[in-house]
């Protein structure tokens, strides 16, 4: 009699075990599917473009629905440059010999492909850093960080609220190399742009 109380009590155990099982397991799918996930699962989907991979390359999304609308400036011609330079402290700067500041915004024009308007009341405004590496500054004592020539920083801002950032490393200190960069970092904004609004 003994032995068939536990078996019994058995039987329930297992049942309950195999129940509890397959409630988590529903309730998981349901959360998978149903939930949205959150910003930095969606920023992960998001494939690397080819040249994100040659230098490093970061970019955050700090206003989703701005970033959407902000193609709509663009292409209207609705958007302001504002630029600069952080040159180096420590070392002679040699970055306005490299390239000014006249053929960055070229280069940011032409990556676009639509020309600003004049005397607008309301815009997009991009703004951008061009940073040289201060390869002798005392603080930079990772040898990595002295490896790059410098980095091109690029902020997307509507009424002064960041939307959207990329920063990518030039590897030399060569025109050429800069514009790539700046093409590169507005092929990446274009492509968060498209991959938000297909969503």
């Amino acid at each position: 009699m003994a032995k068939r109380v536990r078996r019994d009590s058995l039987v329930v155990n297992n049942f309950f075990t195999l129940a509890s099982i397959i409630i988590i397991t529903v309730v998981l799918t349901l959360y998978t599917k149903f939930f949205p996930h959150d910003k930095e699962n969606t920023k992960n989907q998001i494939e690397k473009l080819a040249c994100e991979k040659t230098s490093y390359t970061y970019s955050k999304v700090f206003n989703e629905n701005l970033l959407k609308k902000s193609i709509n400036a663009v292409e209207k011609g609705y958007y302001k440059l504002e630029g600069s330079y952080l040159k180096a402290i420590h070392q002679t700067s040699k970055i306005e010999e490299v390239i000014n500041l006249d053929e960055v915004n070229s280069t940011y024009i032409s990556s676009l492909g639509f020309q600003p308007k004049e005397d607008l009341e309301k815009f997009l405004k991009i703004k951008y850093e061009i940073i040289e590496n201060d390869k002798k500054d005392p603080n930079k004592k990772n040898e990595e960080c002295k490896l790059n020539a410098g980095s091109v920083m690029t902020s997307f801002k509507i009424n002064s609220t960041e939307i959207f950032r990329v920063y990518t490393d030039f590897q030399f200190m060569y025109n050429n190399a800069i514009k790539e960069r700046i093409d590169c970092s507005i092929k990446v904004y274009k492509n968060y742009v498209q991959n938000y609004n297909n969503k």
